[in-house]
């Protein structure tokens, strides 16, 4: 427990003595500030270190839909912020972070809710001067797992735009955490819909192998208890995977029909790997996370492999944020936009333009704007707002704004 403290308090002090002085995309200065947790960039393998140190994440694949999220968020505030209904006279602002890593983003973590450089868990005093009052994130289940109990030990808001699994459904052990997205339960029940409708009893489940994953494997599993529906093959995926021998089986089995529980990464690289074994006439069933990816449609051989039937929340059309886009990288281009933040966070992102942001997978972004928004509705509510103005002698702390 001792060594644990020190290797905390060596990460959160190489964070704070990083010094901000540029403008950022990452930042934004206000009355309150929302921390934002997003995965512009992903690590996709265990990354060993000898010692405690941040990973700079502009190192790792950069995932494009990611970013288009991020940006959206950035929107939203800014829409508030220009709005004389919502927060009237109160500037919100920003910190963000490129979660990148389940394990190694911590000290980008740990400055997000630290007020002057100390942490101090149930002392309701510091947290007065503190301007952070909730996040909004993070995208994957397993990611939010590894940071939420640092939010939940002061009861501060975390509001996860893509955070399905159903362990944070526990409201002892995730008191403040909110999200704007179905469960993990919903999406099934979907699948078993579909199942039921074509009657396909023989399945096969593919699933990455953490938290979000597993957690769908379970839910299926119960969820077909008194069904006809018999699931024939199941196997988790990460970056060691073997396709070969997860074909083979599937081919032994007889198996047609593929439900994949995975995020967008993962899937990707399952339907590559489907084309290149040269799987045939397959039925696979998308999950959420992966059910609009762009790009896959577009591989050569993909029409090969069978049909893929998705499940989607409605896209929903977000008045504004394509001419925030242009407008963002037009002063981009300009040199306006510093792409240094703080703990080192950078996203050196000048090669894709902004008809690329547009176009990227829509998946989850109205769950982010919506995530904003009920921050903002709940601060205003604390506020005491009314039309024109808030109470600005009310002191807000995070604990208010979960409760608001």
């Amino acid at each position: 427990m001792e060594m644990t403290r020190i290797l905390a308090y060596l990460c959160l002090l190489g964070c704070l003595l990083h010094k901000d002085t540029t403008a950022s995309e990452f930042e934004l200065d206000g009355d309150y500030l929302i921390g934002g947790l997003f995965d512009i960039h992903h690590v996709s393998e265990r990354l060993h270190r000898e010692k405690p140190e941040s990973i700079t994440c502009s190192s790792q694949p950069f995932i494009l839909s990611s970013y288009r999220r991020f940006q959206l968020m950035r929107f939203a505030i800014e829409e508030i912020n220009n709005s004389t209904r919502l927060l009237p006279n109160v500037q919100l602002g920003y910190k963000i972070l490129d979660l990148c890593s389940d394990t190694q983003n911590f000290p980008g973590v740990f400055k997000l809710i630290t007020d002057r450089g100390f942490i101090q868990p149930w002392n309701s005093s510091y947290r007065i001067g503190s301007k952070m009052i909730a996040v909004v994130g993070s995208y994957t289940s397993s990611g939010t797992l590894s940071v939420a109990p640092l939010f939940m030990m002061d009861f501060f808001p975390m509001v996860s735009y893509g955070a399905a699994s159903s362990v944070f459904s526990r409201k002892q052990n995730f008191p403040s955490f909110l999200r704007t997205v179905h469960p993990n339960k919903d999406v099934i029940e979907v699948v078993l819909s579909i199942l039921l409708e074509f009657n396909w009893l023989w399945v096969s489940f593919l699933y990455i192998d953490d938290n979000y994953g597993r957690d769908g494997r379970d839910l299926f599993i119960r969820t077909i208890e008194g069904t006809e529906i018999c699931l024939a093959y199941t196997k988790g995926l990460d970056q060691n995977t073997n396709y070969s021998t997860i074909f083979q089986h599937i081919n032994s089995l007889k198996v047609n029909v593929a439900i994949v529980f995975a995020p967008e990464w993962t899937a990707e690289a399952l339907i590559k790997a489907a084309i290149k074994h040269n799987v045939r006439n397959k039925v696979w069933i998308a999950g959420d996370a992966w059910s609009l990816h762009k790009e896959l449609p577009k591989e050569k051989g993909i029409e090969n492999i069978g049909t893929v039937i998705g499940i989607a929340e409605p896209k929903m059309e977000i008045t504004g944020f394509n001419d925030f886009i242009f407008s963002f990288k037009d002063q981009y281009q300009k040199g306006n936009i510093m792409q240094e933040a703080f703990c080192g966070q950078t996203c050196d992102c000048s090669n894709h333009t902004a008809e690329d942001i547009i176009n990227a997978d829509p998946s989850f972004n109205f769950p982010v704007y919506s995530a904003v928004y009920s921050v903002a509705h709940a601060l205003h509510s604390v506020l005491q707002c009314e039309t024109g103005s808030c109470n600005r002698s009310i002191a807000a702390r995070p604990s208010m704004v979960s409760i608001g």
